[in-house]
């Protein structure tokens, strides 16, 4: 016979009573119970493996007797929970789902077939965190739920707004935050302890690494024994630091004002040292000039000495106003020189014997 889930209604009436009439009878599938005499084989093992809808590297077994459909998905490598599962049997049937020992697993995203599940366990996987508040409110409707071992470090603090008085639940292992914003975290936890399987430990702080959490006082979550010595000494070096750096500040204002002070005092030998004219600007502003200076010189002086200052002006991109090229002819030598000077920014006399001379004249 076929010793499976297909008629598990007719082995559920016969073996209690009458196991007589399957006397010398055999079992030639599944596997499991292959050539074992039926009437020796409990209910609960005439099950049927389906493979529809079955996630790769997964089992997943009907199990008529307790009415559930088990998914064993243990060490499947997931990175995250099926999308579909194999349909239920029976409007009554329940998924119990083995997710466990999946490091790849970090987010438990909403599935449609939680709302048909009475045992989820997703222990031994690396799940940090869950999409939504919302979300937890489907899980906690699992009746069996196994968080043991992931990286959770808190919940939401709305979940404590939902009823979990029917749920079994263990989330030892997990590495919990105890510190201070957390504290509604050891009401939480005191008041579902008869729901919890296994002891619930803090991780952080590291004051209180690895104490139960249901021990630890909802004040000690937020005061450290030794945080007022701590404090005192924290404010005493606070002090110190803070003469020191006014007492540092005060002594760098007093020598900056001191090399201000000698800076100002030898100014002018100091620009005149490494001459440097800070102030001294080629610009005339507001003045429209037509030269940025008139060299003016005897014609006795004008060779060599006269072209050599005008070569050095007009190398560093000066308009030198010249009389060799500037003064118009005819004109008397005192209009062209006036003229010279109202035209050029500056004007720069080469001052020698030849030129008093002529202007003795």
């Amino acid at each position: 016979m076929e010793c499976d889930c297909i008629d598990f209604r007719l082995f559920k009436i016969i073996l209690p009573t009458h196991s007589s009439l399957l006397n010398r009878v055999f079992c030639n599938s599944p596997a499991t119970v292959y050539s074992r005499q039926v009437s020796t084989i409990p209910l609960d093992q005439f099950v049927c493996e389906l493979t529809e809808r079955c996630s790769s590297g997964c089992r997943c077994v009907h199990r008529p007797a307790n009415a559930t459909l088990h998914i064993y998905c243990s060490n499947a490598n997931l990175t995250v929970l099926p999308l579909e599962l194999p349909e239920l049997p029976k409007s009554y049937t329940k998924y119990k789902l083995d997710f466990s020992n999946n490091r790849l697993l970090r987010r438990l995203e909403h599935r449609d077939y939680f709302v048909n599940t009475s045992v989820l366990d997703v222990s031994n996987s690396n799940i940090q965190q869950v999409d939504s508040t919302t979300e937890w409110k489907v899980i906690f409707k699992i009746p069996v739920l196994n968080f043991y071992g992931n990286k959770l470090t808190s919940f939401p603090q709305s979940i404590v707004s939902l009823n979990i008085t029917t749920v079994k639940l263990n989330i030892a292992n997990n590495p919990w935050n105890c510190s201070c914003e957390n504290k509604w975290l050891q009401e939480w936890i005191n008041a579902i302890a008869d729901r919890l399987t296994q002891d619930v430990r803090c991780n952080t702080p590291k004051r209180l690494h690895g104490n139960k959490v249901i021990n630890i006082s909802k004040e000690y979550f937020c005061e450290d024994p030794n945080a007022k010595a701590a404090a005192l000494a924290v404010a005493k070096a606070s002090k110190r630091a803070w003469i020191i750096s006014v007492s540092s500040v005060a002594g760098v204002v007093v020598v900056l004002l001191s090399v201000i002070a000698i800076f100002y005092r030898l100014r002018v030998k100091l620009y005149t040292r490494w001459k440097f004219r800070p102030f001294d600007r080629d610009e005339c502003p507001g003045e429209d000039m037509d030269y940025d200076v008139f060299l003016s010189c005897s014609s006795l002086d004008d060779q060599p000495e006269g072209r050599r200052i005008l070569n050095l002006l007009e190398a560093r991109f000066y308009r030198v106003c010249h009389h060799d090229r500037h003064f118009r002819p005819g004109r008397l030598i005192a209009n062209n020189i006036e003229t010279a000077v109202t035209r050029s920014k500056r004007t720069v006399f080469l001052l020698t014997d030849n030129f008093i001379q002529r202007f003795a004249k």
